[in-house]
């Protein structure tokens, strides 16, 4: 989907109210502009080609690459939380090519600080390579004018309980970093308690690849009430939340909310 549209579509400044299911709507209507759903209830988009897609309620996303990332403020939205999970360069993952940040340098184009409020959260998913660590305490927070305040683990478990790899494994690890910044530029004190600077988040993963655990509620103490969130990098939608990403709808088809148990009839198998 991402690959068809980015060939031709353009920045479409007014915003797409999709608030009522809609038919057959063409896939570059929804690249380069703000999309919305403001409604209490989930919203269905089909679009031409592709399918059926679920919106949910009070959400917003925007589909684009980093050239066109400014749409995020075309209302001059700021955030209280900002979650991204970065396509890391990976020799045996081949998701890196989704978002063409081949270079961590591309990072810096990402404009956190006038998209985070002040005593805003970054976080901050990273691999277990020492250097992208680094890359992010000493270049990007630094850029960013973040504060560390917690370098968390979460740990992948299988069904029973089980690390799904070994602790002690050389090669795959059974658990993924989570850096936490707090957005602080000014000399004024505090008014938000910061999260514990070391955290275990325990969880079975999904069988969709590099889906991470949700971290609003994990996270809702260490925020105010009522808080703005944002995903960057995002593959899915949240309700309530705004997501960016050239694939902000992949996990949104309708396939992937068909249980495995729905039974089928002998024509279909």
């Amino acid at each position: 989907m991402a690959n068809a549209a980015r060939r031709f579509a353009q920045q479409d400044e007014l915003p797409l109210d999709v608030s009522q299911d809609l038919q057959d709507l063409p896939l570059l209507d929804l690249f380069n502009r703000k999309v919305i759903n403001d409604s209490d209830q989930c919203s269905s988009l089909h679009v031409a080609s592709f399918g059926q897609y679920l919106v949910p309620r009070h959400t917003k996303f925007v589909m684009s690459d980093l050239d066109n990332i400014d749409l995020l403020r075309s209302e001059n939205d700021v955030f209280d939380l900002i979650v991204m999970d970065p396509p890391w360069p990976n020799k045996s993952v081949h998701r890196s090519t989704d978002y063409e940040t081949q270079d961590i340098y591309d990072l810096f184009h990402l404009p956190i600080k006038s998209l985070i409020k002040n005593q805003g959260l970054v976080a901050v998913w990273v691999t277990n390579k020492p250097k992208y660590r680094r890359f992010i305490l000493d270049k990007l927070f630094k850029a960013w004018q973040m504060t560390c305040v917690g370098e968390w683990l979460w740990l992948k478990v299988t069904s029973s309980g089980e690390p799904v790899f070994p602790l002690d494994s050389p090669h795959r690890k059974p658990y993924e970093q989570l850096i936490l910044g707090r957005y602080q530029p000014d000399d004024t004190s505090p008014t938000l308690p910061n999260p514990p600077q070391q955290h275990v988040l325990i969880s079975v993963p999904s069988i969709r690849h590099s889906r991470k655990p949700p971290l609003g509620e994990v996270l809702a103490d260490f925020l105010p009430k009522q808080p703005a969130c944002l995903e960057l990098f995002a593959r899915c939608l949240t309700p309530g939340w705004t997501s960016w990403g050239n694939e902000c709808l992949k996990f949104q088809h309708e396939s992937y909310f068909i249980s495995n148990d729905t039974p089928h009839s002998p024509s279909a198998s």
